[in-house]
């Protein structure tokens, strides 16, 4: 239903394009001009109807400056207010199709880049989705002319946009805009999901998009870390009730996580943030799924004032069992460090915790420290040594690894030093690998039961050198490396010193051998995958020829060939002041082998992204979404046409769960069941059928069931129903069905409805698998009856 109780209109627009794929943000070659009038006002704009409205202060006709021409728009601000606005004309635009924005730029004693925003209009000039902001790169002095390029993709209703220029409050400086001009790609293979984009009220930094069913209502809904809050939006971009959740401190940097921790069946949610306004420490919330805190939280983190740097973060939260107790414990990781400090024995500076759901601490040494290093990245929780319970794996601001165990107490062989070549070495004479934004991964890679201890890290030295590559590593349980990778995998520089990305991996098997490959973007403007043995699969250069960085890459199959792909996002570095780049960002699909998948890279705002993306099936309609959130708070989420299977998604978000354990196994049985109607778009009277997989990743032989009750809007046909293994039955209005998977590890049972309601509405038909050893699990599918399904060829010279 709409936000005023009206139904959706759901609308699918099949399109047929020939075009050309050249995996790059750059289209100049196939993109054709769209008219823009009076782009270089060469015309007085000044005058009605000559392409711009034009305000009575703050900006000049200059005909003393132009790009090219005689003419350009000059602005001038010193402080005080932001200057008026000039507006474009309205220019007509296709829906759901790429554009490039461009526009020629020079400055003098700029302080800050322009405010140059672009809005988008459906029919009745009425504003559709957020605004967009082309953003500039700006310096000191007199800056000679630069070419601005700014792509994105319209709304799904979108008919035509407008250019608004001013300068905001943060700038000050003359600036002349010239020769604007806006040019045509091709139309979107991935449209934006109903209701998106959404906007965050603030700054989205590494969180990824949880999407999951946090109240048990059945649907699922999407939370992120926006400035200072956790922002939740239901499937059609709704603002949940009760949300945004307010930390009232600066902001949540880390990933948030979400998991069942008082065993009430609905989800709590936890979020670190960076120095509270009161007492200048940072603090961990623990929120009910109805914005409620839970009872103990949140927690305030220690922070050293007279030795550590920077200000208090907690930069990391994951949710795992650390203690073998089957409730989950609530780990963190923070800045505090001393490492101002120049004595032989550091105070203590306390920057890892385990709290119980109650806000108790776990029992033992936590929380803990290692000498004068503080978290910047993330830490995982996994079983490493195979007893069983997870294991906490670090890696601070620091040469060293290490593993806790559940008291808080490192592993037997850990910590470690870290140096190039070895495991050991002199700090002021080797080349040595740090982590200050390091993110470890746990996962058997090879298949032998054994755990490996995977990290990408900054090699720097000797001593205070400056870091100058990247270099990853896999380490035995006992902190030995694995063969084959004695010495790490490198990279090939640091492009910007600056502002460099957290180097975080993931894993999944991409060629099918059985083995698990490492998926990693570095700070050298690559992604790279190798093999378990240090072979390097294959390589991409994602930079464009500019100064980016990446996010952590996600897989999973998005395309629906049976293959998997590596998804990950890129964003420009920011100077000295928090002034970003402009720069060619995007996010990126690669196909298995390394190419570029078609239809990519997708367009999002300047300056990109920082967190990993996520791949689920947000609306729970049996089909896979794209989701991102943008720095500047967009949060966008693309529809596929590729069926949801968990089996499909070995790395579907970033640190691999929602618990942010970054602890790679396969799924547990029956996760992979899914269920799937055909067709889709119903009428009344009309046939169609349900089919439900219960899968298995290993056979069971316990007898397992499923209930399956016919939605009001359906009726069932008598002697549809058949299975191919098990018994299936229906009696009074319930489908059921019981079996083992002993034998075989996939069962596919079907059945039809006849579509008996007139009204306009989504039917949701939803079966209850009893797994036995694993509780129940429900998957869901919708019918949409009676609604409008449009089929508009679109032809393009």
């Amino acid at each position: 239903m709409g936000r005023n109780g009206s139904p959706w209109l759901f609308i699918i627009v099949t399109v047929f394009i020939v075009t050309v794929q050249t995996g790059s943000l750059n289209l100049a070659v196939i993109m054709p001009t769209v008219a823009f009038p009076n782009s270089g006002f060469e015309i007085n704009p000044t005058s009605s109807s000559n392409g711009w409205i034009w305000p009575a202060s703050d900006w000049v006709w200059d005909g003393s400056v132009a790009h090219t021409g005689s003419h350009s728009a000059r602005v001038y601000r010193g402080s005080g207010n932001e200057t008026n606005s000039v507006w474009s004309d309205y220019i007509t635009v296709q829906p759901s199709t790429i554009y490039q924005l461009s526009y020629w730029l020079r400055t003098q004693n700029a302080t800050w880049w322009p405010s140059v925003s672009l809005y988008q209009y459906k029919t009745g000039n009425i504003q559709t989705g957020p605004r967009l902001i082309a953003h500039a790169n700006i310096s000191a002095g007199m800056s000679a002319w630069k070419n601005i390029q700014y792509s994105f993709q319209t709304m799904p209703d979108a008919s035509s946009i407008r250019v608004r220029i001013a300068l905001w409050t943060q700038a000050s400086g003359t600036f002349w805009f010239d020769d604007f001009g806006l040019e045509e790609g091709p139309h979107a293979i991935y449209p934006f999901h109903p209701g998106f984009p959404v906007l965050a009220n603030g700054s989205v930094f590494v969180s990824s998009p949880v999407v999951a069913d946090i109240n048990g209502d059945g649907d699922n809904e999407l939370l992120i870390a926006g400035g200072s809050a956790v922002n939740g939006w239901d499937r059609n971009g709704a603002i949940l009730p009760g949300y945004p959740l307010n930390t009232n401190d600066k902001h949540i940097q880390s990933q948030i996580a979400v998991a069942d921790l008082d065993g009430d069946g609905d989800l709590e949610i936890a979020a670190g943030t960076k120095t509270p306004i009161y007492d200048g420490r940072g603090r961990v919330f623990i929120w009910h799924h109805t914005g409620t805190l839970v009872n103990g939280w949140p927690k305030s983190v220690d922070w050293d004032t007279t030795y550590a740097h920077n200000e208090s973060l907690v930069s990391t939260i994951v949710m795992a069992d650390i203690d073998g107790d089957q409730d989950m414990e609530i780990l963190a990781g923070t800045s505090n460090n001393t490492a101002a400090y120049s004595g032989s024995t550091p105070p203590a500076a306390p920057n890892l915790y385990a709290w119980r759901a109650d806000g108790s601490r776990v029992a033992g040494q936590w929380p803990t420290w290692h000498n004068t290093a503080g978290f910047y990245g993330c830490i995982a929780a996994g079983d490493l040594n195979g007893d069983g319970i997870a294991d906490v794996e670090v890696g601070r601001d620091h040469h060293y690894l290490n593993v806790y165990g559940s008291s808080g107490t490192a592993l037997s062989g850990w910590p470690i030093e870290t140096y190039l070549n070895a495991n050991a070495g002199r700090y002021e004479v080797d080349e040595h690998i740090g982590y200050n934004l390091a993110a470890p991964v746990i996962a058997d890679l090879d298949g032998n039961g054994v755990m490996e201890f995977i990290v990408a890290g900054f090699v720097g030295g000797p001593g205070a050198t400056p870091i100058h590559n990247s270099a990853v590593l896999v380490l035995e349980p006992d902190g030995s490396r694995r063969p084959g990778w004695e010495t790490p995998a490198l990279g090939a520089g640091i492009l910007n010193l600056e502002d460099m990305s957290i180097q975080a991996p993931a894993v999944a098997d991409l060629d099918g051998d059985g083995s698990l490959e490492i998926i990693v973007t570095t700070n050298d403007g690559w992604i790279r995958a190798y093999q378990s043995d240090k072979e390097l699969l294959w390589s991409f250069n994602y930079t464009q020829g500019a100064v980016l960085v990446a996010t952590e890459p996600v897989v999973g199959d998005i395309d629906g060939d049976g293959l998997l792909e590596v998804v990950f996002g890129t964003r420009v570095p920011a100077r000295s002041g928090g002034v970003f780049y402009n720069g060619p960002v995007g996010l990126w699909a690669l196909k298995s082998d390394g190419k570029v998948a078609p239809g990519f890279p997708l367009p999002v705002p300047t300056p990109g992204m920082f967190g990993a993306p996520t791949l689920a099936d947000l609306d729970s309609d049996g089909e896979l979404e794209i989701l991102v959130a943008a720095r500047e708070g967009h949060i966008y989420s693309w529809d596929t046409s590729t069926p949801y299977n968990p089996m499909q998604l070995p790395w579907p978000t970033g640190r691999h769960d929602l618990n942010r354990s970054a602890s790679y196994t396969p799924l547990t049985p029956l996760e992979a069941s899914h269920k799937l109607a055909s067709p889709r778009f119903v009428t009344q009277g009309q046939t169609a059928s349900f089919t439900i997989n219960i899968i298995s990743t290993s056979p069971v032989n316990e007898t397992i069931s499923f209930t399956d009750t016919i939605p009001a809007g359906v009726s069932f046909v008598p002697g549809s129903l058949s299975s191919t293994s098990g018994v299936a039955t229906y009696s009074a209005g319930v489908i059921r069905w019981s079996g083992d998977l002993s034998d075989v590890l996939e069962i596919e049972i079907t059945y039809d409805v006849v579509v008996t309601t007139s009204a306009a509405r989504v039917i949701r038909n939803t079966a209850i698998i009893d797994t036995i050893t694993n509780g129940l699990i429900s998957r869901s599918v919708d019918l949409y009856a009676n609604l409008n399904h449009i089929f508009l060829p679109l032809i393009r010279r």
